[in-house]
């Protein structure tokens, strides 16, 4: 993977609307940055003059509770900007809302948020872009809130079963638990009952869908 911002810029969904003379500012206060699996990338209430795109990767998200406890919140994958969307209209600075780790070795875009916020007001385009990110982030939001608060470990369950199959037959039992907020006897009871139910069946410790229909009821 090239190391170039401007190459990198160029090739980035993020960016694949704008003109050549946008992308080479852009390019000009951006960095590439690697980091190994366990890396942090900033913890909650630090301050970053920063914004960074995923180019290949994942960074998980939680919080920490009072008795040290951590908290998963969600995760992001390759193509996604992590911004704070309220500090980024706000001020020039991202006051961080959470800890963020990296889940496997990963390369990232670091943007100067200063430049990158004159560029987004005076740039059509890239509003536009930053926009859909900003949807995506609030129907993430969403997705979370509903998963937390409404759904059942069942539900949880088959709604990752539905969404994320391959992260599902990646992870181990007490990974996936910990990212549900359920126990991993939980776990292993609920697929044991969609199992016998036939709505699944696990080959070689990993999940094949027999019905998904079946799944999407559970939790719709």
């Amino acid at each position: 993977m090239a190391n170039d911002p401007l190459t990198l810029v160029s090739s980035l969904p993020l960016f694949d609307s704008l003109q050549r003379e946008d992308i080479e500012k852009i390019a000009s206060f951006c960095s590439v940055r690697h980091h190994k699996a366990g890396d942090v990338l900033f913890y909650e209430k630090d301050t970053k003059d920063a914004i960074y795109y995923i180019i290949q990767g994942s960074v998980k998200f939680y919080k920490v509770d009072r008795f040290d406890n951590e908290i998963f919140l969600y995760k992001l994958y390759s193509n996604s900007l992590i911004f704070n969307v309220s500090k980024l209209i706000d001020s020039f600075f991202i006051s961080c809302y959470a800890n963020a780790e990296f889940l496997e070795d990963s390369t990232i875009l670091c943007i100067q948020s200063q430049p990158f916020r004159e560029m987004i007001y005076a740039n059509h385009r890239l509003m536009t872009k930053i926009l859909e990110e900003s949807f995506k982030m609030i129907q993430q939001m969403q997705c979370i809130i509903s998963r937390d608060v409404v759904f059942d470990g069942t539900a949880k369950v088959a709604h990752m079963l539905v969404n994320e199959l391959d992260t599902f037959n990646k992870l181990k039992k007490h990974e996936i638990a910990y990212m549900l907020h359920i126990q991993p006897e939980t776990l292993s009871r609920i697929l044991n009952k969609l199992t016998r139910n036939g709505t699944i069946e696990i080959e070689k410790n990993s999940v094949v869908i027999l019905n998904i229909q079946e799944l999407k009821d559970i939790y719709e």
